[in-house]
């Protein structure tokens, strides 16, 4: 029992340590902006194809040119190393875990016989070496229409972090952590909207929140909480908030973002188990409060 414990304690924070970064490599970043970004859809008309286009349209600076095929498209012609390509990822740990991630990738050149798998939209055989920068995301929610709105944060949060890498500001995974730890006070100068269906069940209504947070702070639905994503108003944070696994190996990842700039603000995460810490808990609250 012992091992098994420690075996999922260590699966938890590699796949915590993999959950939004990228490439350290500024060469490489620096390299890619000179690429055709390829925004890869879903097979058939979604949710997340009709959202996923408005927010790179109206936001990715990262690379001048744009393109858009679906999954489809992309299976059946080669990888070229003068396009970088939006896509989906699913990465599955040893004991089948798996999270789906909005990542960018850098082109390369396929070996004879390589080609590209998918499952669900989302592609399974990308090299590490050659992500640049990824996030993890719930499909389901995207392909339900619940928090589609959160993909214009996602697409700002990607160039946010490659600019980053560029700039030599992010080195490695700890520096990262230092950055996105740099901006957790700077929540408490807009006012945090926090939407009910993120917090956990032990913090009952906007008064049990006071109790830990005293900075502006708003509970709503999350519709409520995305229409200050949709107005990018820069005065407020939002939070997001993402399950993974099931009842006995469930883990909880929770994440704030300014809904103007897509800037992430805070990282947490918890293994939720046995139906405990599913959502924003009393620890973050004070870790956002207490941030110097």
């Amino acid at each position: 029992m012992r091992h098994l414990l420690l075996s999922f304690a260590t699966y938890f924070a590699l796949f915590t340590a993999q959950a939004q970064y990228g490439t350290f490599d500024a060469a490489a970043v620096k390299a890619a902006k000179g690429t055709t970004t390829v925004v890869v859809l879903d097979a058939g008309d979604s949710p997340y194809n009709r959202t996923i286009m408005d927010a790179v349209k109206a936001n990715w600076k990262f690379t001048g040119n744009l393109e858009f095929m679906n999954v489809a498209d992309l299976a059946m012609q080669p990888i070229t190393p003068d396009k970088t390509y939006l896509l989906k990822t699913a990465k599955v740990d040893p004991v089948k875990f798996e999270g789906t991630f909005l990542t960018l990738v850098k082109g390369w050149k396929q070996k004879k016989g390589e080609s590209l798998q998918q499952k669900d939209n989302a592609f399974t055989s990308i090299p590490s070496e050659h992500e640049l920068a990824f996030i993890m995301i719930d499909p389901k929610a995207l392909g339900e229409s619940l928090n589609t709105a959160m993909l214009t944060i996602y697409v700002k949060h990607l160039q946010d972090y490659l600019k980053n890498v560029e700039t030599g500001k992010i080195t490695d995974k700890a520096t990262a952590d230092r950055l996105y730890a740099s901006r957790t006070r700077l929540v408490r100068d807009t006012e945090l909207h926090i939407a009910q269906e993120h917090l956990d069940k032990s913090i009952t209504d906007l008064a049990k929140v006071k109790e830990s947070y005293t900075a502006p702070v708003k509970l709503a639905p999350l519709k409520t909480v995305l229409q200050a994503v949709e107005a990018q108003d820069r005065s407020i944070t939002v939070t997001d908030v993402l399950l993974t696994g099931d009842y006995k190996t469930k883990h909880c990842f929770k994440r704030l973002f300014n809904a103007g700039t897509g800037e992430l603000m805070y990282l947490g995460d918890d293994a939720a188990l046995a139906g405990k810490k599913e959502g924003i808990i009393t620890p973050d609250l004070l870790n956002v409060m207490r941030a110097r």
